[in-house]
């Protein structure tokens, strides 16, 4: 099983980086709100009680349903152009995101008018005949086709310097540039589509693809009987097609409608499979949600499934198919092909034998489970058949929701760990971009993560932890509290990300607020048991200071706890050091006017020259990870903390060597003149509980 496992989530992976395929998905989930519009129309037209179709009928003088029916219109008898734009947008930001190329908005743009232009065209608008339901629901299909082979031909060309202008140094307008690099590429895709509907013309006498897939499929199945084996056919292959997004009701229309519409010839009909088998739509997936809010652990599966059930009700399945997804989802294939089959077989076997009439009236696909059973049969033995059917799917669907629930989760944390590797990259660089702004798999996640985080904020689920800080004698004189978020599903969050996405939600102030006043509270705790010169030291960005309540914040928290100003140290780092504007520094010189005493954080970078300490705004100098680490062993490390601590000495400023990990280090450090430590030697962040018992257990109390 766990070899399946591995297997079935690579098959996943796979699936995901295909533009292709996600552009199919993507798509579709663009189209989400149109359909569920739509469909929900459909519903209040049909809905098969007589009463309320008489009220309906006269309701505002039968106007109500006409705006009803002008909605359905709207959606459907347009579907096809609609679904065009969003694959083909979704296609192109698919291969933004997978092969990091630039796409400017421009070329997007002339990538659906092109679209656009090859579509109608392949659907005949230039012929007399040509209607305008060529471009409804029942031609999904050919959208996607279109749209698809139109977008990989644009980009073909587009990455072949063939195709490029040459001399881009005018004073033209880049969309100019790339309208010229499109001509082309258009030429080359709508001359491809005309050449393609006459030759399948000449060849087949069809007027597209989809008309010789639907003239396959009619071949195949119209020998076939009423019976058990035209079912089965008929299922399997709606709900392969259903699989790789292709509407399988749509494409196989014409056969059943032809062959399988009368219900009284035969068991199988179109009203027992949408009754029986297709219980909230296509797969059976009213089964899936019942096993999601019944089995998965994860709370933002469960949201997903709580959105879709309403409109799961009356069949509409699309929310699901494509928002979990279902669609293009090796995990969910065998269930989802295997529910609807077994749905069947019980149905078949139970009419067959007589537990069950046989349907004896027509219901139309909205109408609700329960109600639809008992109109389909007229007993509710049919009702208590689709119950049956539920229990059955729900157990078959259940053991794959964990393994879907995994396979999501891997994905997560992997998405995760690339963004706090990019984050990591950056820092080095000295460059953070906004990361909730960028349109690749990093955006994506966060994004997801920012709106959690804002979440957490509001629920206060973030924490502080406490590092302590020792002197040379062994006596801990501060302690530097350190923000922490354990998210659910990703465990704890890199905690500079967490202050970025913080900046770029607009929640940073909030958010200092709490650690303000969690550090201020964990202070006048431990004020008993430390010595009056212990100081609980904060870290500040420049965006921090930017925020115009950051004195007021700090002095409501000062005159909260009741301590001296001199105990709250507030760290900055040495980059936003360098780049704090006069109104910042005006800040940091009425702060420290206070009492309060500043720290420059991961000092030694290279960012500046150490004559940068004269201005004399910071007390303590807190030497990088990148310098102590390796102290031992690279001279060139001692002579620049040797620098530091001799300038130090001269400006009256005071060396705090982090990253300390062994007695060795601490020594070499203490040689070279540090003043104090911070690091595993002595503990890790830990909670506030824990400092206490630490600083009791280690001597230090006062």
């Amino acid at each position: 099983m766990s070899k399946f496992k591995k297997m079935i989530m690579r098959m996943a992976d796979r699936l995901d980086s295909s533009c292709a395929l996600g552009a199919i998905r993507q798509g579709m989930i663009m189209m989400i709100p149109l359909l569920v519009v739509g469909y929900l129309a459909a519903m209040l037209i049909n809905l098969p009680i007589p009463a309320y179709q008489t009220f309906i009928a006269k309701l505002c003088g039968g106007h109500v349903l006409e705006i009803l029916n002008f909605v359905y219109a709207s959606v459907n008898e347009f579907f096809a152009v609609f679904l065009a734009v969003t694959t083909t947008v979704s296609y192109a930001i698919m291969k933004r995101r997978k092969q990091e190329i630039y796409e400017g908005t421009g070329n997007i743009i002339i990538l659906v008018i092109i679209t656009l232009a090859a579509l109608v065209g392949y659907f005949g608008i230039q012929y007399d005949d040509f209607s305008i339901h060529s471009l409804s629901n029942m031609h999904a299909f050919t959208a996607l086709f279109v749209a698809l082979i139109s977008g990989k031909i644009y980009y073909t060309m587009k990455s072949s310097r063939f195709f490029k202008v040459k001399n881009q140094r005018t004073n033209t307008d880049g969309i100019y540039i790339e309208a010229i690099e499109g001509i082309a590429p258009a030429v080359v895709i709508i001359g491809f589509f005309a050449f393609f509907r006459i030759l399948l013309q000449v060849l087949f006498g069809v007027s597209g693809f989809q008309e010789l897939v639907e003239r396959f499929f009619d071949y195949l199945l119209k020998p076939l009987q009423n019976g058990l084996g035209a079912g089965v056919v008929i299922i399997f292959l709606t709900h392969a097609l259903w699989f790789f997004g292709i509407h399988g009701h749509n494409m196989l229309d014409t056969v059943i409608k032809q062959n399988f519409s009368d219900i009284t010839a035969g068991i199988f009909s179109k009203t027992m499979q949408d009754v029986f088998v297709l219980l909230g739509g296509v797969g059976a997936v009213l089964c899936l949600v019942i096993a999601i809010l019944l089995f998965a652990k994860k709370k933002g599966v469960r949201n997903l499934a709580y959105m879709a059930a309403p409109s799961l009700v009356f069949n509409i399945s699309e929310i699901v198919l494509f928002g979990v997804p279902v669609i293009l989802n090796p995990i969910l294939l065998i269930p989802f092909m295997l529910v609807p089959m077994v749905n069947y077989l019980v149905t078949y076997a139970a009419m067959f034998f007589g537990l069950v009439p046989h349907v004896i009236r027509e219901v139309d696909w909205t109408t609700p489970v329960i109600l639809s059973g008992y109109q389909a049969t007229g007993s509710w033995a049919g009702a208590v058949l689709q119950i049956l059917c539920l229990a059955i799917g729900v157990c078959i669907y259940k053991p794959f929701i964990r393994m879907y629930e995994e396979q999501r989760e891997l994905r997560l944390k992997r998405d995760v760990k690339r963004l706090v590797e990019e984050m990591q990259r950056e820092e080095q660089n000295n460059s953070i971009s906004p990361y909730t702004k960028r349109e690749d798999e990093i955006g994506h996640m966060a994004r997801i993560l920012a709106d959690e985080l804002v979440e957490a904020i509001r629920r206060k689920e973030l924490f502080l932890v406490y590092q302590p800080q020792v002197n040379r004698d062994g006596r801990c004189i501060g302690a530097e509290a350190l923000i922490r978020w354990e998210h659910p599903e990703f465990g704890f969050i890199y905690p500079p990300l967490i202050i970025q996405l913080a900046k770029e939600k607009k929640v940073l102030s909030t958010l200092e607020k709490f650690i303000f006043d969690t550090a201020g509270a964990a202070l006048a705790q431990v004020r008993d048991i430390v010595p009056d010169d212990f100081k609980m030291s904060v870290n500040l960005t420049n965006e921090s200071l930017e925020w115009d309540g950051i004195e007021a914040c700090i002095e409501n928290v000062v005159q909260k706890y009741q301590f001296p100003n001199v105990q709250l140290g507030l760290e900055i780092t040495e980059q936003d050091a360098l780049s704090s504007s006069i109104d910042i520094t005006k800040k940091i010189e009425a702060l420290k006017a206070k009492g309060h005493r500043f720290l420059i954080d991961d000092f030694g970078m290279g960012h500046t020259s150490l004559v940068y300490l004269q201005t004399k705004y910071f007390n303590i100098v807190k030497l990088d990870g990148s310098l102590t680490r390796d102290v031992i062993h690279n001279e060139t490390n001692r002579d620049i903390i040797a620098s530091i601590v001799y300038l130090g000495r001269s400006l009256k400023f005071k060396i705090i060597a982090e990253y300390v990990e062994n007695e060795a280090q601490r020594d070499e450090l203490k040689k070279l003149g540090c003043d104090a430590f911070q690091g595993y030697l002595y503990s890790k962040p830990i909670k506030l509980d824990e400092l206490m018992s630490w600083i009791k257990g280690s001597g230090h109390e006062s």
